[in-house]
């Protein structure tokens, strides 16, 4: 399948390690230029080595930036306008703060509000009148499954992730029309490296988690990556405003 991507720019947050990683690395295997974003610039300068190792002929860069932080975000955007148009945006945020819903401080909850919610409207603002300039734009966002299934002591997660499937829905009937397609992707349990570490303490739990998918197993980052290029490619053209769920059967929710 021909994906169109080759000279399309992706901007992908959180794109250092995990599943922003493998999915910037799809990306530059089918020749996109990357710009991967992360809070840890040394990890963000490893990443950028490595793929750049991989497919020397394909531009890749990288930028500090930490989505609670509104000025830095409009920075970062300013600086990476000068020289490129963004054709992709790829919303990848780690986890927010856990515990019983009462018990999370309102600060973990303000948090979770600038991180998950807040820096995908702002993005958004800022980057999709550029593809509607052009009839041509993706705008994906990594959520969890707990947007659709309440997980156990992620309410944080859950709040603001469900809000984002509303957001997703709303944005992509305004612009749609204009060429751009916003959807959400929702993995299941994933081989990341945080997953192997709960895997250490807890072989048991993790075990059970891999045999609650329908397939017995988690999945690699680059399944999870597969899925979101093809969203984010010339290959999909009509499926938008919508949660799209890659979680192995996971997920017990209609």
């Amino acid at each position: 399948m021909e994906l169109g991507l080759k000279n399309k720019t992706a901007f992908i947050t959180g794109g250092s390690s995990g599943i922003g990683y493998a999915i910037a690395q799809t990306f530059v295997e089918e020749g996109a230029h990357v710009i991967i974003a992360s809070r840890d610039y040394s990890k963000v300068e490893a990443a950028v080595k490595n793929l750049k190792r991989k497919n020397p002929t394909v531009k890749v860069t990288g930028k500090e930036l930490d989505l609670t932080d509104e000025k830095k975000i409009k920075k970062v955007v300013s600086e990476i306008q000068k020289s490129a148009t963004i054709d992709i945006v790829i919303n990848n945020v780690g986890g927010p703060a856990t515990g019983h819903t009462l018990d999370i401080s309102l600060e973990g909850w303000d948090k979770g509000y600038h991180s998950l919610l807040r820096s995908v409207i702002l993005l958004s603002q800022l980057l999709v009148p550029g593809m509607k300039k052009k009839k041509w734009g993706r705008i994906l966002t990594i959520t969890s499954t707990s947007a659709v299934e309440i997980i156990p002591k992620l309410p944080v997660s859950a709040t603001f992730r469900a809000g984002l499937t509303a957001y997703a829905k709303s944005l992509a009937k305004e612009v749609g029309r204009a060429g751009v397609l916003v959807n959400n992707l929702l993995p299941g349990p994933t081989g990341t490296a945080r997953l192997e570490e709960l895997k250490k303490k807890s072989p048991a739990f993790f075990e059970s988690m891999a045999q609650e998918t329908a397939v017995g197993r988690v999945a690699t980052p680059e399944e999870i990556a597969k899925v979101a290029v093809f969203l984010c490619s010339n290959a999909n053209t009509y499926l938008t405003g919508t949660d799209v769920l890659v979680d192995g059967g996971y997920t017990k929710a209609l």
